[in-house]
């Protein structure tokens, strides 16, 4: 147990301070505090008692009240393990104890603050979605392209999550912005692929040969620009440079998005566009 500074000495012309530091198994009783054996410098062990006056004083007693009803504020300091696991295991032990009425515990502090941040990007990355979506319809003037486009950039999440598991990294604000980023890098493989696909489709060539020989010369551009995010993303990711540890957790969640990505932009959009392009052929007739 640390206490408050004691005193202070002079080192050069440094004052540097002095704190107490006792053993817990002596703290039981006042008694057995002042029984506490130090050393002197000279090696002679005296007790406590003999060099300071040990009293003991009640504390102070504060009522505090929130939306008139009485607030008992229980905090506490984290080490060693992420904050959703630990308020995971709070509340079950919470809910556990049937003393407790209903409704009575209010969970705020930084977890709070993490819950409050997680709807509003939650918020974003919805808006974002129906942006690109809305831009997407504008540029190909079809619902085909933009849909198998977006449902692409989504399934770039499981990279994410996946990137996040293995390297056991807790999901986060930081993360999350992470992941949005990978879903405008996929979105935008997924434009290339189709775009060129739309072109070789325009001068005669059937839907089905075109995806693939888009795939084939988009590959190179898809490699490079992944590849090129990623590596640049690896400092961070293994925490090199002054402040990468906060970011970390956003590196990981990009390379994750990205290591995905190629698949999704070669196989997986372009599938999802000739399955809702066949769809729709083969509604055509019956109309």
């Amino acid at each position: 147990m640390i206490g408050r500074t004691a005193s202070s000495v002079l080192q050069g012309d440094r004052v540097i301070n002095i704190r107490v530091k006792a053993d817990p198994s002596h703290l039981g009783t006042i008694e057995t505090l002042k029984a506490l054996p130090i050393r002197k410098p000279d090696g002679q062990v005296i007790q406590l008692s003999q060099v300071v006056d040990i009293t003991e004083e009640a504390g102070q007693l504060e009522i505090r009240r929130e939306d008139l009803r009485q607030d008992v504020a229980v905090t506490a300091r984290l080490e060693g393990r992420d904050l959703g696991s630990a308020m995971a295991e709070i509340k079950k032990i919470m809910s556990t104890d049937s003393s407790i009425p209903p409704g009575t515990i209010e969970y705020g502090g930084l977890y709070q603050q993490q819950q409050e941040s997680f709807r509003n990007l939650l918020v974003v990355m919805l808006m974002a979605i129906f942006l690109v979506f809305t831009v997407l319809l504008a540029e190909f003037r079809s619902f085909y392209q933009p849909l198998a486009i977006v449902l692409g950039a989504i399934l770039a999440l499981f990279g994410t999550v996946l990137a996040l598991f293995l390297t056991k990294t807790s999901l986060n604000v930081v993360s999350i912005l992470g992941s949005i980023i990978g879903i405008g890098i996929v979105a935008k493989n997924g434009i290339l692929m189709l775009d060129y696909a739309g072109h070789l489709q325009a001068q005669g060539m059937p839907w089905a040969e075109a995806l693939v020989r888009s795939g084939r010369r988009r590959l190179r551009p898809v490699l490079m620009t992944s590849l090129a995010a990623a590596l640049g993303m690896l400092p961070l990711a293994y925490g090199i440079g002054t402040g990468a540890e906060m970011l970390k957790p956003l590196a990981i969640a990009v390379i994750g998005a990205l290591t995905i990505s190629v698949l999704l932009s070669l196989i997986a959009t372009p599938t999802f566009f000739y399955l809702l392009i066949k769809g729709r052929n083969q509604k055509q007739p019956a109309d």
